[in-house]
């Protein structure tokens, strides 16, 4: 665990989403005008309710990672770019090489980088991680969420599921003080994967 201890209000509720699961593809285009660039964040817009989308950055560059059960979308998506933008790269994969590309030719451009999760463990760039894991307080009232991405959330599978929230928030970079001790009661949970009270 590294430093950075919080703990402003008193975490009641710990809620757990896994990740969605798919093929993660990241795609590059340079728009020539604000009409370009609007044209592309309405197509990309469309397919939120078919496929998982996080934008990475606006302006001249134009940049998305998608994260779809079917590959093929990905080749529909990059044919569809490609007959449509004069410059378009598309990577079959999210990594740290592609985001710093992405970093690089934003500072290139004049273009802003928007801000997507990072693992808070091992601190890599994610825009779908594989598990997100939500502390709020007694009212619900969301204290912080924290992102895990899968590579750590692999390396730290426990024997329960009340056993992996608490290996997870162990190595989260944040210090949580006690709460990595605390006795996790399961709760009905509508609209999350699992939710647990915290028993001091």
């Amino acid at each position: 665990m590294q430093s950075g201890r919080t703990q402003d209000r008193t975490v009641s509720q710990i809620s757990v989403d896994p990740g969605s699961r798919g093929t993660v593809a990241v795609y590059l285009v340079e728009a020539a005008n604000d009409e370009e660039g609007r044209a592309l964040r309405s197509l990309f817009e469309e397919l939120k309710p078919h496929i998982n989308v996080t934008q990475l950055s606006h302006g001249q560059l134009v940049s998305y990672a998608v994260q779809t059960r079917d590959p093929c979308v990905l080749d529909e998506l990059e044919n569809v770019l490609k007959s449509t933008y004069a410059f378009v790269v598309m990577q079959r994969s999210f990594d740290s090489v592609i985001y710093r590309v992405v970093k690089e030719l934003c500072a290139d451009t004049g273009s802003k980088l928007l801000a997507i999760p990072h693992c808070n463990i091992c601190g890599r760039p994610d825009p779908f991680p594989d598990t997100v894991i939500t502390l709020a307080d007694e009212a619900g009232e969301i204290v912080t969420s924290r992102s895990y991405c899968a590579t750590c959330t692999a390396s730290l599978a426990a024997r329960t599921n009340k056993d992996f929230v608490l290996s997870l928030l162990a190595a989260d970079r944040r210090d949580f003080g006690r709460l990595e001790h605390s006795k996790l009661v399961r709760s009905r949970a509508r609209s999350h994967y699992l939710r647990y009270k915290v028993r001091n």
